[in-house]
Order: structure tokens, then C-alpha cells, then sequence
């Protein structure tokens, strides 16, 4: 049963000189990421640094509970969705993140096109190695 509880919230976070936007609209809170560096600082300064995962699971349950829904985004597109909205995929569960909904596919397509090169490399190594690990059995 999720308790009454409303955010309501416009704040501009920096941490390390990136920006972070904050806002929330009653059972919705949304957290904007200038850049991924920014997430990555947020996630070591905070209490996710510790134990990421035990962390994870906790503040999904408390706003499931609250019967709020948090949302990760990245220069406005949705990567991660955590509380009482959230529908945990296959990708949440392989990292290990409890109840975490994570879409990361926008940002990915996003980055490839900037660096297709890269992004091939990284393909060709992803398949070389899935090659390896089928043949070694």
C-alpha cells in the first residue's frame, strides 16, 4: 500500500562541475544527466557507493512504497526507471540491480552513430569473444 507522499522539486545539481537537473511532480521524480561521467560521480559519491546493489534494492522498495516513481534520464532520453513504475528487465537483473528498470538502447544508438568505428570494434570484440566461449566447451 503505497504511502501519500508528494515531491515537488526543480533543483540544479553539480557535482564536480557536471550538471545534474532534478525535478519532481508529485509521484514522479526525474533525474536528468548532463553526461554519463555524471552519473558514474553521483553513483561513487553517494550512498551507492558502498554496496550498489543492497542500495538499489532498498530505495526501490522505499519508493514503491511511497508509491513513487523515479526516472533516469540522460540528456533527456529514459535509461533507467526505479520505484513504483518500474518493470525490471533482463538487463536490470544481469547487472544485478534490484528492481531497476534500465533502458539504455536511445543513448546507445546515439553514441554508435558518433563513433561508428568504436562501435564496431566493440561489436567484432563482443562476437570474438562469444565465439571463444562457445568453442572452449
Amino acid at each position: 500500500m503505497a504511502l501519500p507522499l508528494e515531491v515537488l522539486a526543480d533543483l540544479r545539481l553539480a557535482v564536480d562541475g557536471e550538471d545534474i537537473d532534478i525535478r519532481g511532480t508529485g509521484d514522479h521524480v526525474v533525474v536528468d544527466l548532463s553526461s554519463l561521467r555524471a552519473g558514474r560521480r553521483l553513483l561513487s559519491s553517494g550512498p551507492f557507493a558502498t554496496d550498489r546493489a543492497r542500495t538499489t534494492g532498498r530505495i526501490h522498495e522505499a519508493l514503491q512504497i511511497s508509491g513513487i516513481t523515479a526516472e533516469v534520464r540522460l540528456q533527456g532520453d529514459t535509461i533507467a526507471r526505479i520505484g513504483e513504475g518500474a518493470r525490471p528487465g533482463p538487463l536490470g537483473r544481469l547487472l544485478n540491480l534490484d528492481g531497476v528498470d534500465v533502458r539504455p538502447t536511445r543513448p546507445l544508438r546515439a553514441a554508435a552513430r558518433r563513433r561508428p568505428l568504436v562501435t564496431a570494434a566493440v561489436v567484432i570484440g563482443l562476437l570474438v569473444g562469444l565465439g571463444w566461449w562457445l568453442l572452449r566447451e
